[in-house]
């Protein structure tokens, strides 16, 4: 109280009208806070809209380009490591099947489901013994013989040896080495070329000058990119028949031919000797990409009826386990993550040998497409567009 009697004013009065001006202060600064992480946020989004959406029209002009699809299509068919394709086609059913698990699109509490899976795989596997059988069989057909029939082919080979050094000025023999001994014959090739290239202007005609040069060039400019492709010995056959897979010896044959019948008597006599001897060369060549397409293709067949033989039976193996853990329902002593994880492992095993049958199989079947025919012919489908 005060003198007077009037009641003295609590102090808190002025503390209690202050506190909801601090409470409006510390809201607004919240929702200043929110909105500004909110423009933020929009800013992102639409930044990374945009990259997302650039990135998609390069992805989608990258792919509908002619030089890329042609470069896909050969690191498929040929060029790539057919390990890398394997595991890629693995690891898309072992990503895809744990995510349709997570999500549950899937289940593997359906133990019906599971065995009922695994099961037609089991009896799926079973379908690659007579494979790996005719894939042996292919193999080792060509290797039997009576002796006389094995002196023959011996003899085939050292002749057609005989004829590639003859063609050689430096080399007495040839190397054993595939590689080295296509160099040799490439180099004999470009050899030729740039003799041929040299005295096409004695040639007695505009016209023959002028085709022997461009054809004269256009030989020594492949052979020279053969020479530096398998410019180190030691490489598999495959190496060594990759740069020879897309040429066309027959056209190139049969235009020597051309050349001397059109142009025979403008031509001076070195240059009928050069170009008796580049068709030689180039029979040489075609030969040898046969020769060393028949060795390629005895010694992947054999890898793929063992790496068959190794992956049909991790596959067997592990759909049995499934199998045996499902067979009386769904298990409750291991998680469900713990299972999900085991049949999508296991998936992925079960199908890995289908895998290595594709990667494999693509892959010979384009080498023999793309050199079936070795001559005077050349089938529109051996040298396909995305191959030149």
């Amino acid at each position: 109280m005060t003198a007077d009697g009037t009641p003295e004013s609590e102090p808190d009065d002025a503390a209690s009208d202050a506190r909801p001006n601090e409470d409006d202060a510390g809201v607004e600064s919240l929702v200043a806070v929110l909105a500004t992480a909110l423009r933020v946020l929009a800013r992102f989004l639409a930044v990374g809209g945009s990259l997302a959406l650039a990135g998609l029209r390069v992805g989608v002009a990258c792919a509908r380009d002619d030089a890329n699809q042609r470069r896909a299509r050969r690191w498929l068919l040929l060029e790539g490591d057919r390990w890398t394709v394997v595991a890629a086609m693995v690891l898309g059913i072992f990503v895809g099947s744990l995510a349709l698990g997570l999500t549950n699109v899937i289940g593997v509490r359906e133990s019906s489901f599971v065995t009922t899976m695994f099961s037609t795989i089991i009896a799926g596997l079973f379908s690659f013994i007579p494979l790996v059988i005719a894939v042996n069989q292919l193999t080792v057909s060509r290797l039997f013989g009576t002796p006389d029939r094995l002196r023959e082919r011996i003899d085939g080979v050292h002749e057609f040896r005989l004829d590639v050094e003859a063609l050689a000025t430096d080399v007495d023999v040839g190397p054993t080495d595939p590689a080295a001994f296509l160099r040799l014959v490439a180099r004999e090739t470009g050899d030729r070329a740039v003799a041929l290239q040299s005295v096409a202007g004695e040639a007695g005609d505009d016209e023959a000058r002028a085709r022997l040069s461009e054809f004269a060039a256009s030989v020594a400019a492949r052979a020279d990119r053969i020479t530096d492709r398998v410019g180190t010995s030691d490489l598999p056959v495959f190496a060594v028949l990759l740069p020879v897979m897309n040429d066309d010896y027959s056209r190139q044959f049969n235009r020597t031919r051309r050349l001397r019948a059109r142009f025979g008597g403008a031509l001076p006599d070195p240059a009928d000797d050069l170009l008796a001897e580049l068709q030689s060369a180039l029979v040489s060549l075609d030969v040898t990409r046969q020769y060393f397409k028949t060795i390629y293709l005895r010694q992947e067949l054999a890898r793929l009826s063992r790496l068959l033989a190794y992956s049909g039976t991790a596959a067997f193996l592990t759909s049995t386990l499934v199998v045996m853990i499902y067979a009386s329902g769904y298990p409750p002593a291991i998680s469900e993550t713990a299972l999900l994880l085991l049949v999508t492992v296991s998936l992925a095993v079960a199908f890995s040998p289908l895998a290595i049958l594709f990667a494999f199989v693509v892959r010979v079947a384009t080498v023999v497409k793309r050199t079936s025919a070795p001559g005077a012919f050349t089938p529109p489908g051996e040298r396909p567009s995305h191959a030149r």
